[in-house]
């Protein structure tokens, strides 16, 4: 099981103040087993994944671009055995990402919209 698809889960589901048990009980399991899929500790099928999905009303690839995203700086980190958070780091990592992505963005508009002036 991917950590990156179990911690999107446990944000979807914190974000929405949605309680483990509550979580397993859609899922016709147990909050202990419930806690490991969130921990990445267990195997999550398709189905599962879509009932999650169906559940929070996001599109699947919501929940399993996480593994694709995180997996290549997760596996930097871990090979590097810091002894670190991998996910922390990872997520501030991201973080950076997000905001140098974001003034790319501004950079590439406010460059198009020059040129326009010429």
């Amino acid at each position: 099981m991917s950590y990156a698809i179990g911690s999107k889960i446990k944000e979807l589901r914190t974000i929405r103040k949605i309680s483990q048990e509550q979580m397993a009980e859609l899922l016709d399991t147990t909050r202990q087993r419930y806690s490991r899929l969130e921990n990445g500790q267990v195997d999550i099928s398709y189905v599962i994944i879509k009932k999650i999905a169906d559940y929070f009303a996001v599109p699947i690839k919501e929940i399993t671009i996480a593994e694709q995203e995180k997996k290549e700086l997760a596996t930097f980190f871990r090979e590097k055995n810091t002894g670190e958070d991998v996910v922390g780091s990872v997520a501030k990592i991201e973080k950076i990402l997000r905001v140098f992505q974001a003034h790319e963005k501004l950079y590439h508009q406010t460059m198009k919209s020059e040129s326009y002036v010429d």
